[in-house]
């Protein structure tokens, strides 16, 4: 019998999150599941990597993830004012009219949300990981750095599941969980899943990202009646 892969297992739950895939200017969405390069963004922070570190690029190569929404989260808008001082720049790196140097910026999020988080990786990359989640360098954060954790992300190493596809299936639900079908993405495939694709692989340290596929369904998940725990 094949030896199991170890999977990474994180809890993404807070107050707020915010996973933004295709954000313009003003406007700050979020979209209903943490993206690969927020995930990987977080890493990231846990590891002190600097923006721009080309290990960016082969971490996010490295490692193949799956997210459960355990709770999808009730999606929120705050609206934000944002000044320049002296201006502020335009798109085509112009400046602002005076008049327009403060400006009203909606951003999206998602209210207490908790998704699971599975990955895939290498030993060398998965000691990494979970040595820096466990004592991060820097504040760790769900998207947006006022997206701060409700709890700590890193849950636990386990060699349960015969990979991801099985984890998303059976790994324990979060608390408050909603019973019923699951939603999910994952990069490898599910039996009746869709097929998408993404815009958020990373290929250059600097914000360069290309189109990954993915693919979503739903899995099928009660959660156990009280008197069953007792």
């Amino acid at each position: 019998m094949a030896e199991k892969i170890p999977l990474i297992v994180l809890r993404l739950e807070g107050a707020w999150q915010a996973w933004g895939d295709h954000s313009k200017w003003d406007a700050r969405d979020s979209g209903d599941f943490p993206t690969k390069s927020g995930v990987v963004g977080l890493l990231a922070c846990a590891m002190g990597m600097e923006r721009g570190d080309r290990e960016l690029v082969s971490l996010s190569h490295a490692i193949r993830m799956a997210v459960r929404g355990d709770r999808p989260g009730t999606r929120v808008v705050d609206f934000q004012t944002v000044q320049g001082r002296p201006h502020l720049y335009t798109a085509e790196n112009g400046h602002r009219a005076e008049d327009k140097s403060n400006i009203v910026s909606r951003r999206w999020y998602l209210e207490d949300a908790s998704f699971l988080v599975l990955m895939e990786t290498d030993e060398g990359w998965r000691q990494r990981i979970v040595s820096a989640l466990k004592a991060p360098k820097w504040p760790v954060y769900l998207g947006r750095k006022s997206c701060v954790p409700s709890r700590p992300v890193f849950e636990c190493v386990t060699k349960d599941y015969d990979g991801l596809v099985d984890g998303l299936v059976r790994y324990p639900l979060a608390a408050r969980a909603e019973a019923g079908c699951l939603r999910y993405e994952s990069e490898v495939a599910l039996p009746g899943a869709s097929r998408v694709t993404r815009a958020d692989a990373l290929v250059r340290a600097e914000r360069g990202f290309a189109q990954r596929t993915v693919y979503t369904g739903v899995v099928k998940r009660e959660v156990p009646h009280v008197s069953d725990e007792n």
